[in-house]
């Protein structure tokens, strides 16, 4: 999908600030860095809910390898109409081998899949037990699809191994990424248990749960089952 070509004269790189040539992980950093800043729980900014949205929509597309492909694309446009050229030459073709294109799409599958899951558990914890408002969680369920999109053909040969189907490599996938992500928070509450780490920890579990409805229980106890990270950060 395109993006609006009416576009403001700051990208979404701007609004990051970073280096449209960035890694993922500095989008990563960049975006905590200033959602730290705009929680409106936190922030004395004026209109901090809707800087804390514009940060959300900038990580949601830049984080995806395919939409930000494609806001590239149309940056590189825009920026195509802005020369004086008579002539503008077309960007070259990027041709995807079938391994990179089914790589894509793979990615493409547990982003979606780590989205609505994501949504759902926000949806839950926000009426079960609310730690912080909806954006705060928003905020955290885009860091948290970032990294379940990352290490893709891995994490599909793990999901192979533990016996998932073709058919189910996309949940079993982003379900390895989820207790990757969740040993990562139990690493970072040895130090110490933040408020931002305890929210993480809640929707890891409860994403768990909304994923592994989809698959075999044998297959979800061949996947380590629900990592219950929540329950042993907080003990």
């Amino acid at each position: 999908m395109r993006h609006n070509r009416a576009m403001a004269t700051d990208t979404l790189y701007d609004l990051l600030g970073v280096d449209p040539g960035c890694s993922v992980e500095e989008l990563r950093s960049a975006y905590r860095l200033r959602a730290r800043r705009y929680h409106p729980d936190v922030s004395t900014v004026i209109d901090a809910d809707r800087h804390m949205a514009a940060l959300n929509d900038a990580w949601r597309v830049l984080s995806d390898p395919s939409s930000r492909s494609d806001y590239d694309e149309t940056l590189a446009e825009l920026r195509a109409e802005r020369e004086t050229v008579e002539m503008p030459q077309p960007a070259p073709v990027v041709r995807l081998s079938r391994r990179q294109a089914w790589v894509a799409g793979v990615q493409a599958q547990i982003g979606r899949l780590a989205r609505l899951a994501g949504r759902s558990a926000t949806q839950t914890l926000l009426l079960r037990s609310p730690r912080a408002t909806r954006a705060v969680y928003e905020s955290i369920v885009s860091l948290i699809v970032g990294s379940l999109i990352e290490d893709t053909e891995a994490r599909v040969r793990a999901a192979r191994a533990a016996g998932a189907a073709p058919l189910d490599l996309g949940v079993a996938a982003t379900l390895i990424g989820v207790r990757t992500v969740a040993d990562r928070v139990r690493r970072e509450a040895t130090a110490q248990v933040t408020p931002e780490l305890l929210m993480t920890a809640e929707l890891l579990d409860r994403m768990w749960d909304v994923l592994a409805h989809e698959l075999p229980t044998t297959l979800e106890a061949a996947l380590g089952g629900n990592p219950h990270v929540t329950r042993a950060i907080a003990s």
